[in-house]
């Protein structure tokens, strides 16, 4: 088991979209490393104490060139994307073999390990699903009443859920609140349209924040799902 004391005291930087699994071979990780992820704003911890992590870094900050060889071809063959963190010593080594699926080297600028995680999970990502419904970083699938947004699961109460796929399968349409209301509850419900406020409200505070905005409200009509 995997020490994790060395990152109790960092867990209030995080970014909801993703989350890291370290791996280390010394005791401790690197504070190059460390000192990098708490920039970056993502949630971490040690690899076997993080549950459903989008990718692992592996700490090689420290290592020799050998080691760092040997680390990155024992960690590097996984289902998830696989990040190597070597110093700027590394970079002088010739033919210096790292069998992972990218490296960066600790320090780096804010955002651009996000930026290769993010790139590596797209090309890991296994082909949609046939009636998958994809817009942007929203990933709705109704074979498996799933919601992801940017990668994270989406928990919705089922008429939330419904209100979501009627609407994201059919982008740019118009929906009054009488429509929503009798194709969502039905003809036999006798709640006032009140109640597609409710839930499209609850709806929004899920799946929107300031980077991301799916639904439009059309006053004195209804809403309608972006394209």
């Amino acid at each position: 088991m995997v020490d994790a004391s060395p990152f109790r005291g960092h867990a209030a930087a995080w970014r909801a979209e993703l989350t890291i699994g370290i791996l280390y071979d010394a005791r401790t990780p690197s504070s190059e490393l460390i000192e990098s992820l708490d920039r970056e704003g993502v949630q971490f911890g040690a690899a076997d104490e993080v549950t459903d992590p989008h990718a692992f870094v592996l700490d090689l900050v420290d290592a020799d060139r050998y080691r760092a060889e040997s680390l990155a071809a024992t960690y590097g063959k996984s289902p998830r994307p696989v990040i190597a963190v070597l110093s700027g010593s590394h970079l002088q080594a010739p033919k210096l073999s790292i069998a992972t699926d990218d490296f960066i080297v600790a320090p780096w600028e804010t955002g651009e390990l996000a930026l290769r995680i993010n790139k590596q999970l797209e090309r890991k990502a296994p082909p949609d699903e046939p009636g998958v419904i994809r817009v942007g970083d929203l990933v709705i699938n109704p074979n498996r009443y799933d919601v992801f947004l940017a990668g994270k699961p989406v928990v919705l109460a089922f008429k939330e859920y419904e209100l979501l796929k009627l609407m994201a399968a059919n982008p740019g349409r118009v929906y009054s609140r009488e429509t929503l209301l009798e194709q969502v509850w039905g003809y036999q419900y006798f709640g006032g349209t009140r109640t597609v406020d409710v839930h499209i409200r609850r709806l929004r505070s899920k799946i929107e924040d300031a980077a991301h905005t799916f639904i439009d409200t059309v006053w004195n009509v209804g809403y309608r799902f972006r394209g």
